[in-house]
């Protein structure tokens, strides 16, 4: 990386508790674009927790949080919805909504400030919303109703929510869980892509998909938290240091590796 630039997540002795439980201790953890990061472990290990805290949702109840190298609590909230963004792992809709105009949403954080009628759902916000959902490959939803809407298909809704929001640090709580296996390989692939330019934090369940397409890895496991590149990180001893069981390797294209649980 480049001297002098900040990590676009720092994170410092952190501690992420939910209620009297302790589910992360100690974290030292930096993230930089360029880097696409998958968050593994068992569930209730921590991960959405942890990217709840990342987002600014929950204070950590020890150590620091910051963005490009700014503390989290100096950030005013316009500004920090520009520089991070968080695509829920379940979205809750209370109303009937196109999937164009729900991606509009993720442009607000751009026309804060300007009076109503005024450049709001401007032709280039507009402009930006369909790319975002030509992107996830919805552009043939761009009317349909949200509610009616598979579960698959409302998370990539989701995903070009955040496209159009255009964060420098993009959180995402598990966006592969609905989707079907094609459909996996293709937000992959599109994540991959974005972390070129962006810091790209994902949560995930499926550890072949960490191994193919992810460049880093923090790994929770109940005793500690292992963090660096995938070569590093994912071995069958810390795989089953933190879930538990035995794992065993297979080859994935272009020679990195697979894992089969046992």
């Amino acid at each position: 990386m480049s001297a002098g630039i900040p990590p676009a997540l720092d994170c410092r002795k952190v501690r992420i508790q939910a209620g009297p439980r302790v589910l992360i201790d100690g974290l030292d953890w930096q993230v930089h674009r360029g880097e696409l990061w998958c968050v593994l472990g068992r569930n209730g290990v921590g991960k959405s927790t942890l990217l709840r805290a990342l987002a600014g949702l929950l204070p950590p109840a020890r150590g620091d949080i910051a963005i490009d190298g700014k503390p989290m609590g100096e950030w005013s909230l316009a500004a920090l919805a520009h520089a991070r963004g968080l695509m829920a792992q379940q979205q809750v809709d209370a109303f009937s909504t196109s999937a164009l105009e729900t991606v509009l949403i993720g442009r607000t954080p751009h026309r804060v400030g300007q009076r109503v009628g005024v450049g709001w759902d401007a032709r280039a916000d507009i402009a930006v919303a369909q790319a975002a959902l030509e992107a996830v490959g919805m552009t043939a939803f761009a009317e349909a109703d949200i509610l009616q809407l598979s579960g698959g298909e409302r998370q990539r809704v989701a995903l070009a929510t955040l496209l159009a929001q255009a964060p420098g640090v993009m959180l995402l709580d598990e966006p592969t869980a609905h989707q079907d296996v094609a459909q996996q390989l293709v937000m992959m692939r599109l994540l991959r892509e974005l972390a070129a330019t962006h810091a790209m934090i994902v949560t995930c369940h499926d550890i072949n998909l960490a191994a193919r397409y992810a460049s880093h890895v923090l790994l929770l496991a109940a005793d500690g938290v292992l963090s660096g590149t995938i070569d590093t990180v994912m071995t069958t001893t810390n795989l089953a240091r933190a879930y538990g069981c035995r794992f065993d390797r297979v080859v994935l294209d272009h020679q990195r590796n697979g894992f089969i649980a046992s």
